[in-house]
């Protein structure tokens, strides 16, 4: 029996392998290092791995995924804990979890497009979307904002067809894998409403499954700190610590101003922009919608949303998503206009992933990828893993070290941060604008009970400008703790209660 393939199943088929093999180009050398640890990434990566192991901490402070300090769900933090432990507990099976949702987001542009906008404007915008820099750092990196992106792609492919059952709840199924990973499912869920207002009979099947899956997650928070209300409190503070944002940076015309500078910062979003305002038209009205409410929702409390871009990863496929679109919307009217296939407009669009591939290929394949905010990233992860090396030489596991979480990942002790130990003195500090009860620690964040304290990059350059934390500096230089390691970027303070005792 012979098995015929035609020409179109092998099209696909090398498109394929094509996404594939430049993935693996861009997204898989130096994996582990490059870009450099960021704090973000690695706190997600402690709280994961606490998770799995059937704790929910972060650090010294129990986690109910709702404070300020860390508001992130636990369904995604808790699969990187899983990604983690399958590297041995590295930082590399986490970042090699989240490559893999770039690649299915591409392929998920690719398939799921092809119906929508033809093979080739599809291959379009899913190259695009791999060779993007900005796509190649943040989906190296640890964040739930990844898993978002995710979401909103499968919801917004299926809003682009026709409305029926099967494709409203996999919709709403895109709601709730992002409802799993970040409180932000709610500003897609907004633009999904958008997109169905016509059609009462969708909505509820768009809200059942990101419904359940946030109740879930709340549920199951509330039994682990049953009778606390502790989950209620952080609700309120975050709801407060966010609106004083959108109160600071979204009055008047400061969201309009937000939004400009925000697609026109490079090339790449000053075309999806274009591309967006070309899908304004009723067979691909979804992408515009989601692009709109997102990015009006987003960017009223953010001012520095170029710099620090992880947040934007959300909409980062929807972008690409758009170049697709507007690539058929352009062949189409050409075709009509002088009755045949104008391959030109392919070959024009098929220069822009090339163009971004420049950009992005010689430092993803060198290791040298850098962050638009490398001054807030690990300057040396050499230097970090030989300070992790001393000091797991001289603790045991009961002892307590203060230090950065992009050191403390790598640790075999008990750790905390000077955040938290701020918090537990009693001073409020960033995101702890409120005194902490003692009984939501795990353990006591005393810096009399800490081994050694550990003042890195990060510290120098962020920490110690937050409000009140600098009174950690002044009692290490008053009680004269010794310093007994030292490098470029860190030092190692020991306690003066453990200077006199044996190791």
């Amino acid at each position: 029996m012979s098995v015929r393939f035609s020409h179109k199943s092998w099209t696909r088929s090398w498109c394929i392998v094509v996404l594939v093999a430049l993935w693996a180009i861009l997204y898989l050398p130096h994996l582990r290092t490059s870009p450099a640890w960021y704090g973000d990434e690695t706190l997600t990566l402690m709280i994961g791995k606490s998770l799995f192991q059937g704790e929910g901490a972060d650090r010294a402070l129990l986690a109910t995924f709702w404070h300020p300090h860390y508001p992130y769900q636990p369904g995604y933090a808790w699969v990187v804990g899983f990604a983690s432990t399958l590297s041995g507990g590295d930082i590399y099976g986490a970042r090699f979890f989240n490559c893999l949702l770039a690649l299915v987001i591409a392929l998920l542009i690719l398939i799921g497009g092809r119906r929508l906008f033809g093979t080739r404007p599809a291959l379009v915008g899913a190259l695009t979307f791999l060779s993007y820099e900005q796509s190649v750092i943040h989906f190296r990196w640890i964040y739930s904002h990844n898993a978002v992106a995710l979401g909103f792609l499968i919801t917004v492919l299926c809003l682009l067809r026709k409305s029926v059952f099967r494709r409203d709840i996999l919709a709403g199924c895109g709601l709730a894998l992002a409802a799993l990973s970040h409180p932000l499912f709610v500003h897609g869920s907004i633009a999904a409403w958008l997109c169905r207002i016509k059609r009462p009979i969708s909505w509820f099947w768009l809200a059942f499954p990101p419904a359940l899956a946030l109740f879930t997650t709340l549920g199951w928070t509330l039994l682990r700190h049953v009778p606390l209300n502790w989950i209620f409190e952080d609700i309120l503070t975050l709801s407060q610590f966010y609106g004083g944002y959108t109160q600071e940076n979204g009055s008047g015309w400061k969201v309009l101003k937000n939004i400009v500078e925000f697609y026109f910062q490079d090339a790449f979003h000053i075309g999806s922009l274009f591309s967006a305002v070309i899908c304004c038209r009723k067979k691909y009205y979804p992408i515009p919608i989601f692009l709109t409410v997102i990015s009006v929702l987003l960017l009223q409390n953010r001012q520095n949303l170029t710099l620090f871009y992880y947040q934007a990863v959300v909409i980062l496929p929807l972008l690409a998503l758009a170049y697709a679109g507007a690539l058929n919307v352009i062949d189409v009217r050409l075709r009509l206009l002088f009755g045949r296939k104008s391959g030109w407009v392919f070959c024009v669009f098929v220069a822009i992933p090339l163009f971004l591939l420049f950009a992005s290929l010689l430092p993803s394949v060198t290791g040298n990828l850098r962050p638009r905010n490398e001054h807030w990233v690990t300057q040396n992860c050499e230097e970090v893993e030989a300070v992790a090396k001393w000091i797991n030489a001289h603790v045991c596991k009961r002892d307590m070290v203060v230090c950065h979480q992009n050191l403390g990942w790598l640790l075999e002790c008990r750790t905390t941060d000077l955040i938290q130990v701020t918090a537990w003195s009693g001073r409020t500090t960033l995101t702890f604008e409120k005194n902490m009860d003692k009984e939501r620690f795990l353990f006591p964040a005393d810096i009399w009970e800490t081994r050694y304290i550990v003042i890195g990059d990060i510290d120098q350059r962020w920490t110690f400008g937050q409000k009140n934390v600098s009174w950690i500096l002044d009692l290490i230089r008053s009680k004269k703790w010794k310093m007994v390691w030292q490098g470029p970027n860190y030092t190692i303070h020991e306690n003066p209660r453990f200077t006199l005792k044996p190791e």
